[in-house]
């Protein structure tokens, strides 16, 4: 059984940021689970531009509001508390969080798991 607790992973390698956002890796490749989940925020007034060319990622969203924008199409679709967005093939996308609000809270899950310390690349993508 893994057990992961929010207190004792903050200020880890585990705890990875980047500009406009944070994530708490909670479960990682060396658990072993075949996929890695974290708690990520999105900060107020981040565009982050993103494609996870190595990974899918479905993202659950618990608190906040936001936008998710597909880039090939350019639909645009709101995310609050409740809703759930899935890029199944690996989706460029970018993700806007209005200035003024609440971060947009998710907890997201990635396969292939991630290492844990990850930060993305120019691309906006992971490595492998």
């Amino acid at each position: 059984m893994i057990i992961a607790d929010k207190k004792t992973l903050t200020g880890t390698a585990r705890d990875a940021a980047g500009e406009g956002w944070t994530s708490l890796r909670l479960l990682v490749k060396s658990d072993g689970m075949g996929f890695s989940m974290t708690e990520t925020k999105v900060l107020p007034g981040a565009v982050l531009r993103l494609e996870y060319k190595h990974h899918i990622e479905a993202c659950y969203c618990i608190g906040g509001r936001g936008m998710v924008r597909e880039v090939g199409s350019g639909v645009e679709h709101v995310i609050e508390a409740g809703v759930l967005y899935a890029l199944d093939a690996h989706d460029a996308h970018e993700v806007h969080v209005p200035e003024g609000g609440a971060a947009l809270h998710l907890i997201c899950v990635f396969s292939p798991a991630l290492q844990g310390d990850e930060v993305h690349g120019p691309d906006g993508s992971y490595e492998v």
